[in-house]
């Protein structure tokens, strides 16, 4: 009915106001149209496309959602529940983890260790996926037995905060919320004796300065105990904004990431990574600095990249360099790896990303940008080359590595030597100050 009438006010305004005025009402109504049915689908939209319509489209929207509406008093019972006795026994813990469609890289499969981890030391997880009602939950729970046996028994949530309440959820001994939206349920969630967040990157850099940005900010003021990936996050994350918390060390897997292994490449072989759709990753000064090597090199060198799909004549790169897109797991990523003589990254938030981990333990020798939060890991000259962001300063440092094999494989060593980190240690590290730390 809605429609016929709908159809029925359009025709009535042509026949009787005429085109120029209906035109003028049919601008206003599309894009207002276009809004209310993207505000509907968003939650069973795929999260590349929910990322876009967020940013381009529809951030009013994302912004209103009744989750982001919070009081002093809603902080003020979160801050209270730290403030209670901690749990003698650990034996159950709740997780806020937004839908994922791949579980194998970076963040996600890093959340989903120390899950298993803590599993397999007996508390029991539930995972609660809060931002897309409708997906296949077999399918993510089979995925998830699969790479983490631990999490097999595992509870699997599913909410739709637009009609279920955070606080109808059963209590847990602990919760952890796993990135800043997740931080809105865990401020709610005060069914537990200790809040966690598990914080891999300074989000509000994800966005620029703004609403987003603000709300993202804020999350590090709601009083939650900090498990950090790296010491320069947690450090950078506490002098801005006084959150306590624990940091780990990233490690690389040995099953993926074997003892360097010599190359027998014909031309030098450089790989970028490559992600248009992630500003921190600088993808625009990338290409720049593939363009200037090749223009320097030419069949000197080989270049791949992968991270992301993207169109190389765009660039003026097709047929100049191989692209492979997103890579379908950390065994392909590895194996690519260990065939590269030099990896280059930028990473422009407070985390130095996997890649140079990555890189070192597969006896890449690696180039970066200068950032004063990495530098605790990044060591210039030593396990790797630093350059200023500006494209030809990064051109430079790999023009070294490419003409000074001598320096290429001083920094090769040096970067597998710096890569001592193994997971088990690192998820030791964090248990023990949750089970036996007073805070």
């Amino acid at each position: 009915m809605r429609l016929k009438h709908r159809l029925e006010k359009a025709r009535h305004s042509l026949v009787n106001e005429g085109p120029v005025v209906f035109s003028k009402k049919l601008v206003k109504f599309v894009p207002w149209a276009a809004r209310r049915t993207y505000a509907k689908a968003s939650p069973y939209l795929p999260e590349s496309i929910r990322a876009r319509g967020i940013k381009y489209n529809d951030q009013y929207q994302f912004l209103s959602s009744p989750i982001f509406q919070i009081s002093s008093e809603d902080i003020a019972r979160s801050k209270a529940v730290q403030e209670q006795p901690k749990p003698e026994r650990i034996a159950t813990a709740t997780w806020f983890v937004p839908y994922f469609d791949h579980l194998h890289f970076g963040g996600n499969y890093t959340i989903f260790r120390f899950m298993n981890g803590m599993a397999e030391k007996g508390v029991k997880p539930r995972i609660v996926i809060y931002d897309r009602p409708l997906f296949d939950h077999k399918a993510m729970k089979a995925d998830i037995a699969r790479n983490f046996p631990a999490l097999k028994d595992a509870e699997l949530k599913v909410i739709d905060l637009t009609k279920d309440r955070i606080e109808d959820l059963p209590p847990t001994d602990i919760a952890f919320c796993t990135i800043w939206m997740s931080a809105y349920c865990l401020l709610r969630f005060n069914q537990t004796k200790r809040k966690y967040y598990f914080a891999q990157d300074y989000e509000p850099l994800f966005y620029e300065g703004g609403a987003t940005y603000a709300l993202a900010e804020s999350t590090y003021r709601f009083g939650f105990y900090g498990v950090v990936n790296t010491p320069g996050l947690l450090r950078a994350i506490h002098q801005r904004h006084g959150m306590e918390g624990i940091s780990f060390v990233p490690a690389v897997d040995a099953r993926y990431f074997p003892p360097e292994q010599p190359r027998h490449n014909k031309q030098v072989k450089i790989f970028f990574y490559a992600r248009p759709g992630a500003p921190r990753n600088a993808f625009e000064l990338g290409v720049l600095i593939i363009q200037k090597l090749i223009q320097q090199y030419g069949d000197r060198i080989e270049i791949v990249t992968a991270g992301a799909a993207w169109k190389e004549r765009e660039y003026g790169l097709q047929g100049l360099i191989t692209n492979l897109g997103r890579l379908g797991s950390i065994d392909e990523v590895a194996k690519l790896y260990r065939t590269c003589d030099i990896g280059f990254v930028y990473m422009l938030s407070k985390h130095p990303s996997y890649q140079p981990f990555e890189f070192m333990a597969s006896g890449v020798a690696t180039v970066t940008n200068n950032n004063e939060d990495n530098l605790w890991f990044l060591k210039d000259g030593t396990n790797c080359l630093i350059a200023e962001p500006s494209p030809a300063a990064m051109a430079e440092k790999i023009g070294w590595l490419i003409d000074d094999e001598a320096l290429r494989s001083k920094i090769q060593q040096g970067g597998h030597e710096s890569v001592t980190s193994d997971w088990q240690t690192q998820i030791d590290i964090i248990w023990n100050d949750i089970t036996k730390s007073p805070r």
